[in-house]
């Protein structure tokens, strides 16, 4: 029965030297970005047994090689995940917003506001001096030409988070096509039972990194991975469902770009409740009403609704009065317009193609100062249009805010510092939550060198110890088969 001890330390010494395997994959992807730590699962072997005596051990085997993961922990970094990837967007686009807007104290739509008033109050004193007229109009320019400038900025925002959209569409279908090949790999080589560990490890790392574009759902039964989102599935196994690419287009209502709409090929909605594509379809498409977020057409339809009113209200007063040529007054401000029938004060004055007047920039003449001739001295009109800045009422027709010029821009910033305020907090309880998260991930499944090393030494031990009974089990087979007998001859 000598057969049984040597088969014993021969799988002692396997099995040492498979462990020193798997510890020395450990520590080689120990910085190996998902990457999950590998035991051996080690069980005795069926014992032999001796009659009238019991059983003998006949040693150990490796039954098999797991990765040490936690799927809790797995669920909820990809739940907190998107809503990170979803704050991180808006809190961004919100900054660039901020940029656009630019409201310091030397430059910003007050400064031009104010600025112009500040033109007017000097023409007052003087009405006849061309200088003040030129003052005038050449602040009235500045004023427009920063409303367009910041409207375009808007629509160029506008324009880049579309392009963010489609490129993460095609992310999307890329990380999808990329699991469905895993998953086909995986079932392959598990067949026997055994785990495709690594290959595991590159499959929820792509999860991970889909979790961030998207709220996804994943499932797992009798070895084939489904990955749904919104309940609808992207991958089953070896079927992948993509999103439209290239995608439906409809034109934005603010600029007239054409803006991808996210869709199945089938042509259904994709249901996304966070994410860094729903971030981006928020501040994209946000009107802030009815409950959406207010994103970027929400920002451009208050500038609008200034530009809009503020011209129409100046115009109203400037019509009234007299030019220094004793004619009527015309408007100030105006736009192009498309429809030449439609009555100019119906059609809606945009921040992007607000103008001051062709007849003014062509005479300073046709500066309406006075209220009831042409006398030189009159600056009656003037001071009613100066009297403007300070009325309560002055945006009494807005749906968005009410009183002053300087009131309503303080109500646009106001909303937009809340906003940036409410998705910095969000974003930074959020990098809390997932922190906390990957701590845990850290501390059951990433590679610890110190411990790696200390099993090493174990095993290192263990290996010795069986090759010392093998060399043990040879000196007893020598002794028995070679020197036994051989005393008294």
């Amino acid at each position: 029965m000598s057969w049984i001890g040597f088969n014993t330390a021969v799988s002692g010494l396997l099995t040492s030297q498979r462990k020193l395997h798997i510890t020395n994959h450990n520590i080689a992807n120990a910085n190996t970005e998902g990457y999950s730590r590998q035991i051996a699962t080690q069980n005795a072997t069926v014992p032999h047994r001796l009659p009238g005596i019991g059983f003998v051990g006949t040693g150990t085997d490796i039954t098999s090689i797991d990765r040490v993961r936690d799927s809790y922990l797995d669920y909820k970094y990809r739940t907190e995940n998107a809503p990170l990837g979803e704050w991180e967007i808006k809190r961004n686009t919100l900054l660039d917003i901020e940029h656009i807007l630019k409201e310091t104290e030397d430059e910003g739509l007050s400064k031009y506001v104010d600025d112009f008033f500040k033109s007017l109050e000097d023409l007052s004193k003087n009405p006849s001096d061309d200088s003040y007229r030129v003052a005038v109009r050449e602040k009235a320019i500045s004023m427009t030409n920063h409303l367009n400038e910041t409207a375009t900025k808007l629509y160029n925002l506008e324009r880049d988070v579309n392009y963010q959209i489609n490129a993460q569409v095609k992310k999307v279908n890329d990380i999808g096509s990329q699991i469905r090949n895993l998953n086909e790999q995986i079932y392959k080589l598990e067949i026997d039972g055994n785990k495709a560990n690594d290959l595991r490890d590159q499959r929820d790392l792509l999860i991970s990194e889909l979790s961030k574009l998207v709220n996804v759902q994943v499932t797992e039964q009798d070895g084939k991975l489904k990955v749904s989102i919104g309940g609808a599935s992207l991958v089953e196994h070896s079927n992948l469902s993509r999103l439209q690419d290239p995608p439906r287009t409809v034109v934005s209502e603010i600029s007239g770009e054409k803006l991808v709409q996210v869709e199945w090929e089938n042509g259904n909605k994709l249901a996304l409740k966070s994410g860094e594509i729903k971030g981006l379809l928020d501040v994209r498409d946000g009107s802030g009403v009815n409950g959406q977020y207010g994103g970027i057409p929400y920002y451009v339809e208050r500038l609008n609704d200034f530009a809009d009113i503020f011209a129409k209200k100046i115009n109203e007063v400037h019509s009234l009065g007299y030019n220094a040529n004793g004619a009527s007054g015309i408007n100030l401000f105006y736009q192009p317009m498309d429809d030449s029938t439609a009555p100019p004060t119906e059609i809606p004055i945009s921040a992007a193609t607000i103008k001051i007047d062709p007849r003014i920039i062509e005479s300073l003449d046709n500066i309406a100062a006075g209220k009831y001739s042409n006398e030189a001295d009159d600056n009656n009109n003037i001071l009613d249009i100066i009297g403007l800045r300070e009325s309560k009422s002055f945006f009494s027709g807005s749906k968005h805010s009410q009183g002053t010029p300087e009131d309503y821009i303080t109500s646009i910033l106001s909303t937009l510092g809340v906003d940036s305020q409410s998705a910095i907090r969000m974003q930074d309880n959020q990098k809390l939550i997932l922190s906390g998260i990957e701590t845990r991930i850290e501390s059951v499944s990433s590679v610890d060198p110190d411990e790696e090393m200390a099993d090493m030494v174990r095993f290192m031990k263990t290996y010795t110890a069986s090759a010392k009974m093998i060399s043990t089990l040879d000196a007893i087979f020598d002794i028995t088969v070679n020197r036994l007998g051989l005393v008294g001859r």
